[in-house]
Parts: structure tokens; sequence; C-alpha cells
């Protein structure tokens, strides 16, 4: 089984008093979905996993409007789920004022952020029930980047929450043996941004005759 996890594209600001901000994505962030659906097209796709948040969704839709299984996890939720505030990432310390201050101090509760070890808990869980699972042989995994980072860490045995770059709209491509046994095989993909593919392609990257 390959499971290619997928980062969503870049969103817009957004801050809803009533509940967790859930925006959508940017112009930008449309454009970096086309080009990240116009690849995955030429790539047979199994079944689609995403995280709730509408970003995620809304990166991989293209492959979701395939003839193929759509599921969500709610285990593949960003760390910031429950938060009111979404910034981009890249604007994040320079425009997220009070937001960015509680980031800082780490008052997770306050500005509805799960903590560290309870998020890692969460995607890991999932993880490890999605590979037991295996529901498919190639799997599209919408999430966001530190769900990516931390399935990637987890993957590697690496302690802690690496520095890893995952851009928007990346692929990041995770093997699973028929014994459960997870290998990374590639790491922020984002070559689709600037290529096109003419042909399908088979798991191993190889076209068929």
């Amino acid at each position: 089984m390959q499971i290619l996890l997928v980062r969503h594209a870049q969103p817009v600001i957004e801050h809803n008093p009533d509940g967790p901000a859930d925006p959508g994505l940017s112009n930008l962030g449309l454009r970096q979905a086309s080009r990240l659906n116009a690849w995955l097209a030429h790539e047979p796709i199994d079944l689609v996993v995403t995280s709730p948040k509408r970003r995620a969704i809304e990166t991989v839709s293209g492959v979701i409007a395939l003839p193929v299984t759509h599921q969500v996890h709610d285990a593949f939720d960003e760390v910031d789920r429950l938060s009111n505030w979404y910034y981009p990432t890249e604007i994040l310390a320079s425009d997220g004022g009070e937001y960015w201050e509680g980031i800082l101090r780490r008052d997770w509760d306050a500005i509805g952020w799960d903590s560290p070890e309870a998020f890692r808990q969460r995607v890991i869980d999932g993880w490890q029930a999605l590979v037991a699972a295996r529901p498919a042989e190639r799997v599209v995994l919408g999430c966001h980047g530190g769900v990516v980072r931390q399935i990637v860490s987890h993957v590697l045995g690496l302690e802690g929450y690496p520095r890893l770059d995952i851009s928007y709209a990346s692929i990041t491509r995770v093997e699973v043996d028929a014994k459960g046994n997870a290998s990374v095989q590639s790491l922020n993909e984002t070559g689709h941004m600037d290529g096109t593919r003419e042909t399908v392609i088979d798991r191993l990257g190889h076209r068929p005759h």
C-alpha cells in the first residue's frame, strides 16, 4: 500500500468568534490545488481520506471528484482544530498578534490548540488504524503540515516535532508492506507546481508498456 500525504494548499485568513475557524483556499491556493489534482490524475488512486477541515478537502477536490471513495477522519485534523483564528503559516508570526503570542506562551487551551502530546497521540493512533485496515492499494491522505510531520517522524522513529519543510499542496509518499512496515519514499514533492504529465504511472513511478 502506498499512502500519499498531501498538505493542503494556501488558505485565506479567517476569524470565527462563534466556533473553530475553517477557511477555504486563497486564489493562490486554488491554483496550487489545480496543479496538484492535474498531477494526481495520472496516478491510479483507490481511496481519498481527509481531515474534516475545508482547506484539506478543497485541496484534493479533483481526486475526490473521480470515482473513488472519500472518507473523513477526525484523527488527521490539525493541531489548531479548535482555534477561532487561522493565519497562513508564512504570515503567522508577523500578523498573528495575540494569537501568535499565545502560541509562543504555549497557552494551548486559550488558543484552541491540542497539546503537543495529545496531538501526536491522536495522529499516530489514526495513522496506525489506517495502516492496520489497509483499505486500498493507493491512498491519498489530504491533511495538514503538522499531521505530515507527525506521521513522518513516527515512521522514521524520530522523537519530538521534527523541523521538516512541508510545502503547500506538497506530496510525501509512504510505502507500507504486507506486514505493516512503513518507509518514507519521498518527502515534500512540489515538482507538480511547474511540471506536467501525459501518461499514467504505477506505484513505483513506472509507465505501463
